[in-house]
């Protein structure tokens, strides 16, 4: 209340309760899971264009999911593909209550660098980011691809696996770049960084 003044919006009062709510994550963590409830609310008023709460938002997603693939198709932001999977099918696969999953930090750096935004709104929400994802990496898995694309996404979704960021940036867009850098496995010792080096090379 503090942060209060008089002529504000409501979006600059959700920003407040945020500020507020993160300032207090040092001396107690679950302060992390309140900033990142306010934050949802932040992010689905924005998607949607219109107030919700966490109840209502469970019967918003499925249907949001597909206005958000026309939109962002009609845009240009994403693959005119992922128009051929069953969108109805998909969006009963969303799960909200997975939003619940994400810490603040976690949540606000989705919000910042991966969702899907025109003309600085955000129209991505946190289970469609999963799906869409799930959809980009689906798509040739021809007359499997609604079930792939909902086995991705139970498995992105609970964190029981993460693809790395180009996956995430990419997947699903007119640009599907889901290359990246990979790990191998190295001794600690000299003898065999340079023979891993040279087998490279």
């Amino acid at each position: 209340v503090k942060s209060y003044f008089n002529g504000m919006t409501d979006r600059q009062m959700l920003q407040a309760n945020i500020m507020a709510a993160r300032s207090f994550i040092e001396k107690e963590p679950n302060y992390s899971f309140v900033a990142a409830r306010l934050l949802l609310l932040l992010e689905y008023a924005e998607a949607l264009g219109v107030d919700t709460s966490f109840d209502r938002i469970k019967v918003d997603y499925p249907a949001y999911f597909m206005k958000y693939v026309g939109q962002a198709i009609q845009l240009e932001l994403l693959d005119p593909a992922l128009k051929s999977f069953d969108l109805k099918q998909i969006g009963k696969a969303l799960v909200p209550e997975r939003d619940f999953m994400l810490h603040y930090m976690g949540l606000q750096t989705l919000y910042d660098r991966y969702f899907i935004h025109t003309q600085d709104r955000r129209i991505e929400l946190p289970q469609i980011f999963w799906m869409r994802v799930s959809m980009g990496l689906a798509i040739n898995e021809g007359e499997k691809k609604n079930e792939k694309a909902v086995e991705f996404y139970n498995i992105l979704s609970t964190f029981r696996f993460m693809s790395s960021t180009p996956t995430l940036f990419n997947a699903g867009t007119r640009h599907p770049q889901l290359s990246s850098c990979f790990l191998t496995t190295i001794e600690d010792d000299l003898w065999h960084i340079f023979k891993c080096i040279q087998d490279d090379a």
